[in-house]
């Protein structure tokens, strides 16, 4: 198991994965938290809707505002990470290699999962940090009262749970859809798409859906729980698709003939 954990970390190491990926969910989060602050308040539709208010960026956890904001955009680089660390083992033909040096399927599964799960926690951490870094700075910038901030060290660490086990999910989703279809790209563009273009045409016509569907899911683990839908049963829906995803590439895996 060790062995595959290498294996999988070395190609994961790659400088552009780590600046493109780390980096990228700490720019983002960066991003969002400047976006929140300057324009706090706003109303509208689509985006706008979720920008905080300047009471929320006020209020003792007004620091993870910009953070909740970005899980999103956080989201969708872990889909496309995970996606392409998945397809590229088929596009490369590595994945001969990988099944002739462990037979067993499973253990490259869950090696390659765990890989991942340490680049998502890492990217993660990146995230909340520069956006608490951002927050004090925006703070100063926008005159926004930072009196009532209070208990950063617990409310960051809850933060970063809630935004890790969301990215965490969707980088699952773009590694079963990557999985059963072979290709990055097609991984991505799905994943995408359903999550912020689908979700929203089922919830027009199903409105009594949205709180079982996976992306209002994702939102309310990111949030800590949102009005539609509390926290613990978010998580628990979150934890089943995750659990299901894993059991689907496990299966298909077993399954699939691969030509030496």
């Amino acid at each position: 198991m060790l062995r595959v954990l290498k294996s999988e970390l070395i190609r994961l190491k790659r400088p552009s994965f780590l600046a493109a990926g780390v980096g990228g969910m700490g720019a983002f989060a960066a991003v969002s938290t400047i976006i929140g602050f300057a324009a706090a308040g706003s109303t509208g539709v689509g985006p706008g809707a979720y920008i905080p208010s300047e009471a929320a960026l006020a209020a003792p956890d007004g620091y993870v505002a910009g953070l909740i904001l970005a899980a999103n955009l956080v989201g969708i680089i872990s889909l496309s990470f995970w996606a392409i660390a998945t397809a590229s083992d088929y596009q490369t033909g590595l994945i001969r290699l990988l099944v002739q040096a462990e037979p067993r399927r499973w253990r490259l599964i869950v090696g390659k999962l765990f890989a991942l799960l340490l680049f998502t926690v890492a990217g993660t951490l990146a995230a909340t940090i520069t956006a608490y870094g951002t927050a004090l700075a925006c703070a100063a910038v926008f005159d926004v009262s930072t009196a009532a901030w209070s208990d950063t060290l617990p409310t960051l660490l809850e933060a970063f749970r809630n935004l890790a086990l969301s990215a965490t999910i969707w980088g699952t989703l773009g590694m079963v859809i990557a999985f059963l279809t072979r290709s990055s790209g097609v991984a991505i563009a799905t994943g995408i798409g359903y999550l912020v273009v689908f979700e929203n045409m089922i919830l027009a016509v199903a409105t009594n859906a949205s709180d079982r569907l996976l992306g209002t899911t994702l939102t309310a683990i990111a949030a800590g729980g949102t009005e539609a839908i509390a926290f613990d049963l978010a998580l628990q829906l979150g934890l089943a698709y995750l659990t299901g995803g894993i059991l689907i590439v496990v299966t298909v895996m077993h399954f699939r003939e691969i030509r030496y």
